[in-house]
This record gives C-alpha cells, structure tokens and sequence, in this order.
C-alpha cells in the first residue's frame, strides 16, 4: 500500500525531467483522466498536451482553466468517438503526423454496460469498444512514438503507458469461443468486466515483453472506488437517483478516492521510480514494484487500487500454457487488424 502522505510527497519532487513533456489522454474531459491531466497540469512544467474526447466546445471552458493553472502549457482538443476504431485510427493518424515522440499514453475512458450488450455501427460490443479494442488500436499505432522517447541519451521523460480500468480481477474462466460475448446469457456486468480485465492484461503483458518495447513503462491499472460520475454517465438517459447504489458491489478494503486524490495518485502512476525504476525515487522505507514476471522491468505492472504492484505472474502464464492468450491476441487481430 502506498498512503497518500507519499503519494503527495513524491509529487512534490517533481522536475522537468520527471514529468512528460508530450502527452496523450484518452478519456480525460470527465472523471479519473480529466483529474489526471489538471495534476499534471498544475506540476507547472512546460507540456504539450493531446485530449482526446467527443466535444471541444464543451470542454473548451476547461482549457481555459488549465491555460490558467500553466501558462507554459499548451493543449489540443482532437474531436471524435473512440467508440469507433475507423475514428480512432483517424485521431492517431493526426498525431502521428504531428509529432516525432510521445512520453506518455493516459487511457481512462469507458463506461459500465448496466444497459446491457449494444454494438456500434462497425458491429462491436460498445464499452468493450471502449474500454479494450480503441485502447490497443491507440498503444499498438503509437508505440513507435514511445520507442522514440525511449532511446538512450534522448533526454525524454521515460516513457509510460497507463490503462486505467480493471486489473485484479483477472480470470482464466473465459469463454474463449465468444470473447465479444454475444451468445445467450454471456454477457453481464460481471462478466463483462473479468473478460475486459483479462484481455488487457494478457495483450499487454505481450506488448510490454517485446523486446523494442523493454524500455516503455506499461501499466494496468485499477483505480478504486473513485466519486466520479460513472454510474450516472453508465446508466444513460435512463439514470435517475435510486439507481445510485444499483451498482456492483465494491469489496470493502477497496481504496475509496475523490477524483482529486485520483488525480493525485494518477500523477505518482506517471511519474515515481516505484514503477519501472525511473522517476522520482522511493522514499526511504518504500520499495520498487515489481512485474507481474516478478522483475522490476521488462513486463506488464499490474497496479491495484493500492497502488500496489500485483502479483498475477501465475494466471497470466496460465493463460499462456493453455494457449488462451493466443486466442485472445488472435482475437484481437481479426477485429482490430484493419485499423493498424
């Protein structure tokens, strides 16, 4: 566990050098990214910031506050669903053609499907769509980015890439014959969220032990129980306020947060040594974390609601045994490949 007590002193610690200098967020015009980027932000180093989101002009207002928080910050506002891979293969291609390396890659958008399984125009499960397939599209098409960011000598920010969503509830009972879960009786909340967990994890353990990759930072995250509008924004027009506590049940030594101590914590994620050995270093009496291969670099950080790096070594070798992996990056191929 890392308290907040050190969360806040090592944010206290920053230096331009152990801040991003171009940063990527996906999901961050509400909720856990848009905290996120405003602590960033008020770190008060120059920073050039990408926001991906579906209205500008809305969000227009919230520029105008960070503008003020950091003059020496400077912001663009890329519009689109990236609900959508075709739209989200557009909004990368913006980027790629815009700039040379990125530090960081910040994922936090999604929603809970409480209104059970929809599909999007291009015939995919939406918050799968969301939270999993655009996430890989985006990692997979702007990895040459952060390879740029990690050579040697550059002098860049060593570079992350942050999931934020689910890990610890990772499982090997899938069904690996239906990973869009669209046979009868498939698809829940549930297990929605332990397939989504799982196939994160597993694809990015297979992205972060690729050697051109070993000096990218890439974590799985599980955020906690954060007071965002989540549930609100899960239930759609069909929210009202007894459906408040209609959520899945939170374990009870879950890590409860307000957006700003997420933010808070996003920030530490982005920038201690406790993750991949670069940054701002362990306080005395804090240790590094580890892998999920129990190295302290060279494979996926699976990060929980502690802050804890956990130990899921076994279940995703598993997964790897049993050929369950490859079914699911094989998986991923046949629906994502084309926007690649």
């Amino acid at each position: 566990m890392v308290p907040m007590s050190e969360v806040r002193a090592s944010n206290k610690q920053l230096t331009a050098a152990t801040v991003p200098q171009v940063a990527i967020f996906v999901g961050a015009t509400a909720g856990i990214g848009k905290a996120a980027l405003t602590e960033l932000v008020s770190a008060g180093f120059p920073l050039k910031a990408y926001i991906i989101g579906r209205d500008e002009a809305a969000f227009q207002p919230t520029i105008t506050e960070l503008h003020a928080l950091n003059p020496s910050a400077n912001f663009t506002f890329l519009q689109g669903k990236v609900s959508l891979m075709a739209e989200t293969t557009h909004l990368i291609d913006i980027i790629l053609r815009r700039e040379e390396h990125i530090d960081l890659l910040f994922l936090s958008a999604g929603f809970l499907p409480f209104l059970g399984r929809q599909e999007t125009s291009e015939g995919i499960e939406l918050s799968t769509a969301v939270a999993y397939y655009s996430r890989l599209v985006f990692i997979r098409r702007l990895l040459p980015l952060l390879q740029a960011a990690a050579k040697p000598g550059n002098g860049h920010f060593p570079p992350r890439i942050i999931s934020v969503l689910g890990t610890g509830v990772e499982t090997t009972n899938l069904f690996l014959d239906d990973l869009t879960l669209k046979q009868p009786g498939h698809f829940s909340v549930p297990s929605y969220t332990g397939h989504v967990a799982t196939m994160t994890s597993a694809s990015l353990k297979r992205l972060a032990e690729q050697p051109e990759n070993k000096n990218i930072v890439i974590m799985h995250h599980h955020p906690g129980l954060v007071s965002t509008d989540i549930f609100k924004k899960s239930w759609g027009a069909r929210w009202n306020e007894s459906k408040e506590n209609k959520g899945p049940a939170a374990p009870a030594n879950i890590a409860r947060s307000t957006p700003e101590e997420a933010g808070e914590r996003s920030l530490f994620l982005m920038t201690s040594a406790k993750y991949g050995g670069n940054g701002v270093p362990v306080s005395e009496g804090q240790k590094g974390g580890w892998t999920v291969q129990g190295t302290s670099s060279g494979s996926l950080l699976c990060v929980g609601d502690q802050l804890e790096t956990l130990n899921l070594g076994d279940l995703l070798n598993s997964l790897e045994q049993s050929g369950a992996a490859d079914t699911i990056w094989n998986h991923t191929e046949r629906l994502i490949g084309a926007y690649l």
